[in-house]
C-alpha cells in the first residue's frame, strides 16, 4: 500500500522571453487560440472547498487500483485536541462536496456533532467512477441482467477499507475508532447493507439510502436470513430511506421486503430507523434523506 499526499497548488515555471520583433504576430494568434479554448487553460483557479486534505492510497486489495481519498475535517479542529467520530462516504467523486457541506451546516446550526468526512474516490472521470462503483459495491458477479461485467468486487474493496483506508484514517487524524459510520446510495447502499449482514462490527452506524437491493435476484435477502440464523442481537443504528417515485422493481419492492424481514427478527439491540419521502425519485431523494440521516446517527 502506497500513500501519496498530493500538493494544493501548482508552481508556474519561468518562461523565457522573447523580443523579437518577428515573433509578435504569432503570439498573438497563439494567444486567440487559446482564449477561444479556455476550458483547458492550465491558469483558471477552480474551486476549493475549506478545511478539506486528499491524498491517495494505492491499494493491494483491490488490483491496480489508486484511490484517491478525501477529508473534511471539522472547524476548529487544528485548534483542539478533540476525537472525532468518521463518517466514510461512498461515491465520493459526487457526493464528497455535497455531505462536507450539509454536514458543515447542521453542525454551524448545532443539529449534529462534530465529525470527519472521508470521501473514497477514484478521480477519473464519470465513466470510470459509473464503472469502478459497480466492481466495488457488488458482492457477486453479475447473473441476472449482464449489465455489470465486473460486478463481484465488494469483499476486496471492504478489505481495502478495513486494513489499509481505516488505519491511514486512524493514524493521521484523532479519530473514535469505534464510532465509524458509512453513508451509502444505490449501489453504495447495497454495499452497506451487505456490511451490515456480513462484518458488522467495521461499522457503529450505517445511512443507508435509495438502495439497489435488485441486485442479482435480491440477494441481500439471503444474506441477512444467514446471519439472522447465528445471530439474534445486532448492536447497531441504521437509517434507511427511499423515495416512494423511485423503481418499483429495482428499490421500492426488494427493499419493502428487506424491511420487513429485519423488522420480524427482532434483533436485539439494533436501532432501526425507515423513512419514505414522497413524491422524490432514486436521487432527488438524497439530500433530504442525507439529513435526516446525518441527524439521526449524529444527534448531539
Amino acid at each position: 500500500m502506497k500513500v501519496t499526499y498530493s500538493a494544493s497548488c501548482q508552481k508556474l515555471s519561468n518562461k523565457k522571453r522573447f523580443y523579437l520583433p518577428s515573433l509578435i504576430p504569432i503570439l498573438f494568434f497563439i494567444c486567440s487560440l487559446r482564449l477561444q479554448g479556455q476550458d483547458s487553460l492550465p491558469l483558471v483557479k477552480q474551486v476549493s472547498l475549506a478545511n478539506t486534505e486528499q491524498f491517495t492510497i494505492d491499494s493491494k486489495y483491490v488490483p491496480d487500483e489508486n484511490y484517491i481519498i478525501q477529508v473534511s475535517l471539522p472547524i476548529g479542529y487544528n485548534r483542539s485536541e478533540r476525537s472525532y467520530p468518521v463518517l466514510y462516504v461512498l461515491d465520493g467523486d459526487k457526493s464528497f462536496g455535497m455531505i462536507k457541506e450539509i454536514t458543515d451546516w447542521l453542525i454551524w446550526s448545532k443539529e449534529m456533532k462534530n465529525i470527519i468526512v472521508v470521501g473514497i474516490s477514484y478521480g477519473k472521470g464519470t465513466q470510470v467512477w459509473w464503472e469502478k462503483r459497480a466492481r466495488d459495491y457488488t458482492q457477486f458477479e453479475d447473473t441476472a441482467y449482464y449489465e455489470y461485467p465486473n460486478a463481484g468486487g465488494a469483499d476486496k474493496f471492504l478489505g481495502f477499507m478495513k486494513n489499509e483506508l481505516f488505519p491511514v484514517i486512524n493514524k493521521n487524524y484523532r479519530t473514535i475508532e469505534d464510532s465509524n459510520t458509512i453513508m451509502g446510495l444505490s449501489f453504495g447502499a447495497l454495499l452497506s447493507s451487505y456490511v451490515l449482514f456480513t462484518q458488522p462490527e467495521m461499522f457503529k452506524s450505517y445511512i443507508i439510502i435509495s438502495p439497489a437491493l435488485f441486485f442479482n435476484r435480491n440477494s441481500i435477502l439471503k444474506t441477512e436470513v444467514d446471519y439472522f440464523r447465528k445471530h439474534k442481537e445486532l448492536n447497531k443504528m441504521v437509517y434507511l430511506a427511499y423515495g416512494d417515485s423511485d423503481n418499483k422493481d429495482w428499490v421500492i419492492d426488494p427493499t419493502k421486503e428487506f424491511i420487513q424481514i429485519v423488522q420480524q427478527h427482532k434483533y436485539d439491540s439494533l436501532k432501526f430507523i425507515t423513512q419514505v419521502f414522497k413524491g422524490e425519485t432514486h436521487i432527488s431523494v438524497f439530500p433530504g434523506a442525507l439529513t435526516r440521516g446525518l441527524k439521526t446517527v449524529f444527534r448531539p
